[in-house]
């Protein structure tokens, strides 16, 4: 048995299929890309207003001012198409890109049972992405082809012949010429035609009758020309006005995601980046990749990524387009030892990340690394990488009291007899020093105009406890407590 899943007005429905709300309004599909632009292709509503393909904009503003004019868009037809494309793999391996809008599926090793429940399955799938099917179902490819045309929904052939025999002739297409003397002879049928039998149609009618006769062959299964299944998983827009708020823009955006990760899940894939491009109304472009710590195909998920990035962004023009694209890989389950320390949500934990770059910068937030000195608080933020390899902790003895360190520092008034602290008044305490021990002098970048150089020391005050205190540049202050 072989399938047919023809997709009624392919080209205005790829248009319509992320603003599926216009479906229900006149909208005309116009091709800019004919010497002179016409209408190709029409809602039904529209056609109510005696609305023609082949007619321009013009004249079909000039029937209903309310007609939407929508231009073709071949990046929105191609993702149209991988998704049409990807939902066929679902239900065989054997598939054929017939033509724009038409799959042929070869359903060989398949039982009778799963022919029977294929077309609500499938256009269940279908529904999912905004998408109308007709589906027909024969012992042959054309013949299913055909039945496809004629399915209101979804019609299966089981008798081809007598399935043929009342079908128009109009359906096998035939040129203009032929055609009229075909019904000069009182044939409107494919029945009567094939009754006149092959030899002599093609003695008298020639060779273009002869590719017609075999047209309408009810046994010949002719082979597939079988693709691939597309690991593609990409959506475009193209807005009909220019924008500039945010609003439309998350609208179209939480479709994209919404339609990925459904394409996601049934081909068993998850997320694990995103790239985001918005194509500007002078021709720039403005591009992020955004890389999933946790790949997934959760919608909230996802859209919350690009959310935290883009209530934060401006741009210099308003935008024209919009492109996402997800790289796809196989979801990874990990088991832990029973003592890991590991993040509860990556994700959650990547988009907190987002929302404090946006508020305080890149270089304020990320896990501090030490530098190459041995000047105090010497460090400088490095982004969090989800991607790298947790590294096991090193741990290290600790050798002698931990300094609880105030930060920033505490300024201080140092009293000095014999040239060491005596009396220390600051915002915390103030009181006379029984001991103290040091200078620990250090010093760095003596070659740099962020050159350094401080003496340190510890003291202990007349309640027991024990200070840090340093002189830097004349200024004494407070560093931290011994616990």
């Amino acid at each position: 048995m072989f399938a047919v899943i023809y997709i009624p007005d392919f080209f205005l429905q790829a248009t319509l299929r992320h603003q599926p709300e216009l479906a229900e309004k006149p909208v005309v599909l116009i091709d800019e890309s004919l010497p002179r632009p016409a209408i190709v292709q029409l809602t039904e509503l529209a056609s109510l207003y005696d609305i023609k393909i082949g007619m321009t904009s013009t004249q079909a503003l000039a029937r209903c001012r309310e007609v939407i004019v929508l231009p073709r868009s071949s990046l929105q037809e191609k993702a149209a198409s991988e998704t049409l494309l990807q939902c066929c793999f679902l239900f065989s391996p054997y598939v054929e890109a017939t033509a724009p809008g038409i799959y042929t599926l070869d359903l060989k090793g398949q039982s009778q049972a799963a022919h029977e429940s294929f077309g609500a399955k499938i256009l269940k799938v279908l529904g999912q992405f905004q998408l109308k099917a007709q589906i027909g179902m024969a012992p042959t490819p054309l013949v299913a082809f055909y039945a496809a045309h004629c399915a209101s929904s979804f019609l299966q052939v089981d008798h081809p012949q007598e399935f043929l025999s009342d079908l128009p002739i109009e359906t096998l297409r035939p040129p203009a010429p032929l055609l009229d003397i075909l019904h000069r002879w009182g044939i409107w049928k494919i029945g009567p035609f094939l009754a006149l039998g092959k030899d002599a149609l093609a003695e008298r009618l020639g060779t273009e009758a002869l590719a017609l006769f075999e047209q309408a062959s009810s046994t010949e299964i002719r082979p597939l020309n079988l693709t691939h299944l597309p690991e593609v998983f990409e959506e475009s827009f193209e807005f009909e006005n220019e924008i500039e708020s945010l609003e439309p823009l998350l609208f179209i955006l939480r479709r994209f995601i919404e339609q990925i990760s459904i394409r996601l899940a049934l081909s068993s894939f998850a997320a694990e980046q995103l790239l985001f491009r918005l194509t500007l109304s002078n021709g720039n472009h403005y591009e992020q990749l955004f890389k999933i710590p946790a790949p997934t195909t959760t919608i909230d998920v996802l859209f919350r990524v690009l959310y935290t990035h883009l209530e934060n962004l401006r741009t210099e023009h308003p935008i024209k387009a919009l492109f996402l694209s997800a790289k796809p890989c196989r979801p990874v389950t990990e088991q832990f030892n029973l003592f890991d320390c590991v993040l509860r949500d990556p994700n959650g934990f990547y988009e907190t990340t987002g929302r404090l770059n946006a508020l305080l910068g890149l270089d304020r937030v990320g896990i501090p690394t030490l530098l190459p000195t041995h000047r105090p608080d010497a460090f400088q933020m490095q982004p969090v990488d989800f991607n790298a390899s947790a590294e096991p902790v090193k741990t290290r003895q600790t050798i002698g009291l931990p300094l609880r360190r105030f930060r920033p520092p505490l300024p201080a008034r140092v009293d000095l007899r014999q040239k060491r602290p005596c009396a220390l008044q600051c915002t915390l305490m103030h009181g006379s020093i029984q001991q103290a021990d040091g200078p620990w002098r250090s010093s760095g970048d003596w070659w740099d105009k962020q050159s350094w150089d401080r003496d340190e020391w510890d003291i202990q005050t007349q309640n027991g406890k024990l200070y840090r205190v340093y002189c830097e540049a004349s200024n004494w202050f407070l560093e931290g407590v011994y616990d």
